[in-house]
């Protein structure tokens, strides 16, 4: 595994979990490397990812380390659609409480709106896979009503910054009675 992808993906782990965006054992991260992805580990604690944690899919959906993430499908198909780099996966709590009562969350802060601008939401079920993927094709960050966020980047830097940016701007909503 590339040093500096297992350090990028130690770091930006570590950040989500730090700041309460997924649980000890929540949430996954994927690095797309040729026609495969570095995704961590089922049940992986992100917040104390090593090499042992993080296994590689190849294009044809073999892998080589640990039993890869049960999102392996969703990040393979997002790469597929949008040309993404890099894949994060999150629970941000307020975003979550938010996604129960709209098909689009419309942040009212300046950040937000100036880089999310409308934050589809897209029901749990068979078509999610589909749903969540064509949705990023668009938007930079996608929540799945009541489970979590699924946010695209270049790098997983700039996929963190889409679900830390939600994550505010739910706070800020949620604080100002939205």
């Amino acid at each position: 595994m590339p040093e500096r992808v297992l350090a990028t993906m130690q770091e930006v782990g570590r950040d989500l979990y730090l700041l309460g965006l997924v649980s000890s054992h929540g949430g996954n991260l994927s690095v797309r490397e040729g026609t495969g992805m570095w995704i961590t580990g089922t049940g992986t604690m992100l917040g104390r990812l090593r090499e042992r944690h993080i296994a590689y899919v190849r294009a044809d959906g073999t892998a080589s380390g640990p039993p890869p993430s049960s999102d392996t499908v969703l990040h393979a198909t997002i790469y597929a659609m949008t040309g993404a780099g890099a894949v994060v996966h999150a629970h941000p709590r307020h975003a979550i409480a938010l996604s129960f009562g709209t098909d689009r969350f419309v942040p009212m802060d300046f950040e937000g709106l100036h880089f999310l601008k409308a934050v589809p939401v897209v029901d749990q079920g068979p078509n999610q896979v589909a749903q969540v993927a064509a949705a990023l094709q668009e938007a930079v960050v996608v929540m799945l009503r009541g489970h979590g966020a699924y946010a695209r980047g270049a790098t997983l830097w700039e996929a963190l910054h889409w679900v830390t940016a939600l994550e505010e701007s739910a706070q800020v909503a949620w604080l100002a009675g939205r």
